[in-house]
């Protein structure tokens, strides 16, 4: 599936539709419904018109803190409702990217190098297990459940500010609620990496002129990227704590047998009907 979904955009470079991911029993994913994505600040008024005309785009889902949206608002296209839906609190450190939280986590990370573990797989496995922890991020994820679950026609695009760990976990909930093999979702997480990294040279460039330390640098490169440890931190959490995914899905997310049939019925391969956006 490599680069598969990757969206052809201006200014937006890791935004994808997971339509064509096949599920465990050889379905699809329907093409121009499901769409994820990192922050839209940089979306031209050209890439605004591929997502509204070519995609059919209805929904925007914006997963980030207050803060994070004051610094770098959402440009909604005409015509495209938009849900605020932030998976942490503001007091949460370093998968959001206002500038404060960004300061809290390199001095949290400056403290970490001496202590002689893998300082930034440790500080984000902690940052993903809250989410699955924390009964406020459950709910939040929910309410993304809830509006999948409305969504009549055209597509849902959810994104946070690099489109990685919020958006990351929520997709992966959302590929295991549709019964994507383990392998797919994780190859789907992954491929981040690819389209982020021309993106995470350039910053770390920009930073290495106040940051000389390599060490930290790096750090901070697997900070802005993703390893399969991150999510699988969550998967461990769930296992230990409900004893299954579907069990997790269905007490925490609302997904019990009959959701689970129309989350599919709405978004695997299936007659399409006519029409635009019906919210």
């Amino acid at each position: 599936m490599k680069e598969a979904g990757r969206i052809a955009l201006e200014g937006l470079y890791n935004t994808r539709d997971l339509g064509g991911i096949r599920t465990s029993d050889g379905r699809r994913i329907r093409p121009h419904r499901l769409i994820r994505s990192g922050q839209l600040a940089g979306m031209t008024q050209k890439d605004a018109g591929v997502l509204r005309k070519e995609y059919d785009l209805c929904t925007i889902v914006d997963f980030r803190t207050e803060k994070e949206k004051e610094e770098n608002p959402d440009p909604v296209p005409e015509g495209v409702a938009y849900v605020e839906i932030p998976i942490l609190d503001e007091l949460s450190v370093g998968i959001t990217r206002d500038r404060e939280s960004e300061k809290r986590m390199l001095k949290l990370l400056a403290e970490k190098l001496d202590s002689g573990v893998d300082a930034a797989a440790e500080y984000m496995q902690g940052l993903y297990r809250s989410m699955v922890k924390q009964e406020y991020c459950r709910r939040q994820y929910r309410r993304f459940f809830d509006v999948l679950l409305e969504q009549e026609r055209g597509a849902v695009l959810w994104h946070c500010s690099a489109g990685k760990d919020r958006v990351g976990v929520g997709t992966a909930f959302l590929l295991w609620a549709l019964d994507v093999p383990e392998e797919t979702i994780y190859e789907d997480y992954r491929l981040v990496n690819e389209l982020t990294g021309a993106v995470v040279d350039k910053e770390l460039a920009r930073i290495r002129a106040r940051i000389p330390d390599e060490r930290l640098l790096e750090c901070l490169r697997s900070l802005m990227q993703v390893q399969d440890s991150y999510l699988r931190s969550v998967q461990n959490e769930i296992l230990a704590d409900y004893g299954s995914m579907d069990a997790f899905l269905e007490r925490e997310m609302g997904l019990d047998r009959e959701a689970r049939t129309r989350l599919r019925e709405k978004y695997l391969e299936a007659e399409e009907k006519t029409g635009k956006c019906a919210q």
